[in-house]
């Protein structure tokens, strides 16, 4: 597991491919002698010692966050919690340890997922009949025998107080097994999660589109909703949601609120954002731009004067201006980037980075503001320099990504080995372990 750890720290964090990866791993198993993955890939020249150095403080330190991430609760208390709890009791549970995730596999012992860190819960794994037992309450006939044809499903409930969370239930060779991820009772406000003005302005606009980004369980759904309740409270208007699943309940304040989700009130992203055009929208919120068509109409939409808020898995402004460019084919590419350059008003890219105490996570995060300058950049191919423009558009609230890592660092929040594995700059976060 260590070694599988290193590894992927390595090819997520962009300093070897995963064919590299794979390629050291043969070498492992052909190996008569036990060697490491760091030494065969030092031995290989694929990375610098430096380098191994580095991804190696960073294990280390996950692993004592992860011995401190415990501290304040004992297997007992979790054991006689759980005695004879239905799935509600294990959801619970799992929120009053502040948890994001909770893992029920058949023939496993639970587990949980806190700040980041996966944590194996000491009580005694779970039967066959004992997951099923566990899932069953969560599902409609329909929905049961769409499990027992296919071998898993999605549903999504509602808690008493409003929360809500989503059920991945599926089958392996072990029996049936659940990932539940669970989600907040009421949105966070952009102030809370220490965002400029500037950011929040962005919900004075009226139209054009709005993105924001990140790998997976970076917190762009949280910043999403924040970013929509402020538009709630500040505007007047029709709100449509298109999400999969509804993360969190909307009250309709300013706006009028209309959630859809993916899969329960319509068949797909693209669908229902068409559909959209059609419900007299102000603005659109599509939880997800996750094929070309979906991006094509919210491109639309921004155009015919509605202001569109979406999602990208993409870890930079350029990236995300990249690959929708490169979603569509190379003859319709300057079409394309001539309606992106004159549609996008912002992107917001995001990290959650461990913190140094290990205790929760640190919001990092890039914010491009579209400018005449920067929108030129687009149109005439060269998002390849919009973080020079960014540098020197610090007065108009831009930040870069390396910005704000070394912001966090500075301020003792996050290590220096987790901000230069994630900067892209890595020389420019170096020369804070000197100062």
């Amino acid at each position: 597991m260590e070694q599988n750890l290193l590894g992927q720290i390595l090819v997520n964090n962009n300093f070897i491919t995963a064919e590299q990866l794979t390629h050291a791993i043969e070498i492992q198993n052909r190996s008569k002698v036990p060697k490491f993955i760091g030494q065969i890939l030092l031995d290989e020249k694929l990375i610098s010692e430096k380098v191994l150095n580095t991804v190696l403080s960073v294990q280390r330190r996950r692993f004592e966050s992860l011995q401190r991430a415990r501290i304040g609760f004992t297997s007992a208390e979790i054991a006689q919690k759980l005695s004879g709890a239905d799935i509600f009791g294990y959801i619970e549970v799992t929120r009053s340890l502040g948890a994001s995730d909770l893992y029920l596999f058949s023939r496993a012992k639970p587990a949980m997922r806190l700040h980041g860190n996966l944590i194996d819960i000491d009580v005694p794994p779970l039967s066959p009949a004992d997951a099923e037992k566990l899932f069953v309450p969560l599902l409609t006939d329909e929905q049961k025998e769409n499990f027992d044809r296919g071998g898993d499903v999605e549903v999504t409930h509602a808690l008493n107080d409003g929360a809500r969370f989503r059920a991945s239930i599926f089958r392996d060779y072990r029996g049936d097994c659940a990932v539940i991820r669970i989600f907040r009772g009421k949105p966070s406000r952009l102030s809370e999660l220490d965002f400029p003005l500037s950011v929040s302005d962005l919900a004075n606009l009226t139209q054009g589109l709005i993105l924001v980004t990140g790998p997976v369980s970076s917190g762009k759904s949280t910043v999403l909703t924040a970013l929509v309740e402020e538009i709630n409270a500040r505007c007047k208007g029709h709100i449509v949601t298109i999400e999969d699943p509804v993360e969190v309940v909307l009250l309709s304040r300013g706006c009028v609120v209309t959630q859809r989700e993916v899969g329960k009130h319509t068949a797909s992203f693209s669908i229902a954002l068409r559909a959209a055009l059609r419900e007299d929208p102000d603005y659109i919120v599509v939880a997800e731009l996750k094929d070309k068509e979906t991006i094509t109409t919210a491109i639309q939409a921004a155009e015919t004067g509605h202001l569109v808020l979406g999602t990208l898995h993409t870890s930079n402004s350029v990236r995300t201006i990249t690959r929708m460019v490169d979603a569509f084919s190379a003859a319709q590419q300057q079409q394309i980037r001539s309606m992106l350059s004159g549609t996008l008003k912002a992107i917001l890219s995001l990290q959650l980075v461990p913190n140094i105490d290990g205790r929760g996570r640190s919001l990092a995060k890039e914010i491009l503001f579209i400018t005449p300058a920067i929108s030129n950049l687009i149109r005439e191919d060269r998002a390849f320099q919009i973080p020079q423009l960014m540098q020197t558009g610090a007065e108009f609230g831009m930040k870069l990504m390396d910005d704000s890592l070394a912001e966090l660092v500075l301020a003792k929040k996050i290590s220096f080995e987790e901000a230069i594995m994630r900067a892209e700059d890595k020389e420019k976060i170096a020369r804070l372990k000197i100062q």
